[in-house]
């Protein structure tokens, strides 16, 4: 396709499940422990384990708040599903080639603390099953992530194993918030860096607004602004933070990690402030680390730049372009769609160079695709 002469890899391209997934894909043994039931509005929710999705969503002040996001016209398109032709049309429009394809509600399900690992597990081979069916509607375009349930990692091993080698998975996707309380640079993630480092492929940090979990979103429920600011970009600084200073890239020196949909303006100052508290205080026994987290970032991980970050100027400045991939977050309320891929190319401070390698050669790097 190419558009403008450029080749475009959509980092973190997104699907809206259809709510005959759990139906339709889901192990007979669970299905009922996912129901849905319409909300005071009107809207139907669906309950995981008596808990409402959207997470809080039967709470007066956040349904308020929540009020303020559904009214837009832009949100018709997250009350349906997304089929592969209606993502592919979204692609020809927009002018991408290639679409890594990530999940919208399934993540609120998977990444409840407290949740039955075997219950989480099945979400998890649920939704990677449907996903890859629905790539198959265009292999060469349409390319499928998979989730893996943190509560157990031996469940998460064995089901990235099946993700990757039975279904074609490019990429593990992992929530920004700790699930069950446990950092993830704790030892007992170690199989599952291990694993993705084996298969070579990529793991994938990606927020949510809200979650059931330890959370920053939950400070600020009445305040949709704030819990999504904090919910999207801080909890990812959080992570890349984890990876960074707690020994996991230096322990997996072969282990890619992306970190998507939270911005990258933050990342020259995060870094240094890491590096500074490093130098000083960083327990390299501890942790296996001899590295700064600077010299780790560079060397292992991405990060997304949305089409209309203009504060990506000064990461580009600071940090090369070697470690940007970008995202246009379609279909959710908040892309820039069908402008998001001409936005990012009428940057003027950025170089075409920096473009081909943001729209496409980082991504492929990222991917192995």
């Amino acid at each position: 396709m190419a558009k403008h002469g450029f080749r475009v890899m959509d980092s973190d391209l997104h699907v809206v499940e259809p709510r005959t997934l759990w139906e339709d894909y889901l192990d007979p043994t669970f299905r009922g422990r996912i129901v849905t039931v319409p909300d005071t509005s009107g809207q139907m929710r669906a309950r995981v384990d008596g808990k409402i999705l959207p997470p809080y969503a039967d709470r007066p002040e956040r349904q308020r708040a929540w009020s303020l996001r559904t009214g837009r016209p832009e949100w018709e398109r997250l009350r349906r599903g997304t089929p592969p032709k209606e993502v592919l049309e979204a692609m020809d429009i927009e002018g991408i080639d290639v679409g890594i394809l990530f999940r919208t509600w399934a993540t609120q399900a998977i990444n409840i603390d407290g949740l039955e690992p075997a219950f989480a597990a099945a979400m998890s081979r649920a939704w990677n099953r449907w996903i890859a069916d629905l790539c198959q509607e265009s292999p060469e375009r349409l390319k499928p992530s998979a989730l893996v349930p943190l509560q157990d990692i031996e469940l998460a091993v064995a089901e990235a194993r099946f993700a990757v080698h039975d279904l074609g998975a490019v990429t593990l996707v992992l929530p920004s918030h700790l699930v069950n309380g446990r950092p993830i640079y704790h030892r007992d993630y170690d199989p599952l860096w291990a694993e993705a480092q084996a298969m070579g492929v990529a793991v994938s940090f990606h927020g949510n607004h809200a979650a059931y979990a330890d959370h920053l979103a939950r400070r600020y429920l009445d305040n949709l602004v704030l819990s999504h600011a904090c919910g999207q970009p801080v909890e990812m600084m959080l992570t890349l933070g984890a990876v960074v200073t707690g020994g996991v890239l230096s322990r997996f020196p072969g282990l890619r990690m992306a970190f998507l949909e939270g911005n990258c303006g933050w990342l020259p100052w995060w870094l240094w402030a890491l590096d500074e508290r490093w130098e000083a205080w960083g327990d390299r026994e501890l942790f296996q680390q001899d590295a700064k987290p600077s010299e780790l970032f560079r060397r292992q991980c991405f990060v997304s730049v949305e089409p209309e970050e203009e504060l990506g100027k000064y990461v580009v400045a600071e940090l090369g372009d070697d470690n940007l991939v970008l995202s246009t977050d379609w279909p959710h309320d908040d892309s820039r769609f069908p402008h998001a891929i001409d936005g990012f190319l009428g940057m003027g401070h950025l170089s075409n160079d920096s473009k081909r390698k943001i729209l496409w050669d980082n991504c492929a790097r990222l991917y192995r695709l």
